[in-house]
């Protein structure tokens, strides 16, 4: 079975969606596979809204998820996500765990407060955490292969009529399929994966059907 997560690393509401992440990992890791597919909001076009428009939304977050974040990184009209996704891609390609550099870049922008809308600001994070060596991460972000990765992802997403992030494709071995959008509590998505896992097991048990 696979389970894959379109995200952007700088939305809060893939942000809220890390614990259903981390709660795949740790119970289901023997038996589904988990990609990571960054998918940056306008696919690296600016965001198009102001400071005050993402701290709105924000508060409006915190309803749903409980806790106060920083929208600092968003600082106006031309701000893009496609620098901090990139640098995150750019990590992952020298070894670095999606799942737990995406959490990191996360925070830092928008609970430690990080201007990662800027490209210097998300390669100084994203080399800070990794290790790697900033004109090597700078030169890696700007690739043809990170750029068409980043266009893929978006074109993934498109592809199963979703919009938004994080957004969720769950197939198992048997064709069974889920699609959700902008769906981001564990007490969600773990159920519908433990069922289409659950069939899947017992497709296996069952074994072929007679000749």
């Amino acid at each position: 079975m696979k389970v894959t997560a379109f995200v952007d690393v700088l939305s809060h509401w893939c942000l809220a969606a890390q614990p259903a992440l981390d709660a795949l990992r740790a119970t289901l890791a023997d038996d589904v596979e988990l990609e990571i597919v960054l998918a940056p909001v306008a696919d690296g076009a600016p965001v198009g809204f102001t400071h005050e428009a993402e701290a709105w939304f924000y508060t409006r977050g915190t309803l749903a998820y409980g806790r106060e974040l920083d929208p600092g990184w968003c600082e106006g009209l031309e701000t893009t996500t496609w620098h901090a996704n990139a640098a995150v891609a750019a990590g992952v390609s020298f070894g670095a765990n999606p799942i737990v550099l995406g959490r990191r870049v996360s925070r830092a922008a928008m609970v430690d407060g990080l201007l990662l809308g800027r490209e210097g600001e998300a390669v100084r994070a994203v080399s800070k955490f990794t290790g790697v060596d900033d004109q090597a991460l700078r030169d890696a972000m700007r690739s043809a292969k990170i750029v068409d990765q980043l266009h893929a992802g978006n074109a993934r997403l498109a592809a199963i009529g979703c919009a938004k992030r994080p957004s969720w494709e769950l197939v198992n071995a048997n064709g069974d399929r889920a699609v959700l959008q902008g769906v981001w509590q564990a007490e969600a998505i773990l159920p519908l994966a433990r069922a289409l896992l659950d069939d899947e097991r017992a497709y296996r048990r069952a074994g072929p059907p007679p000749a």
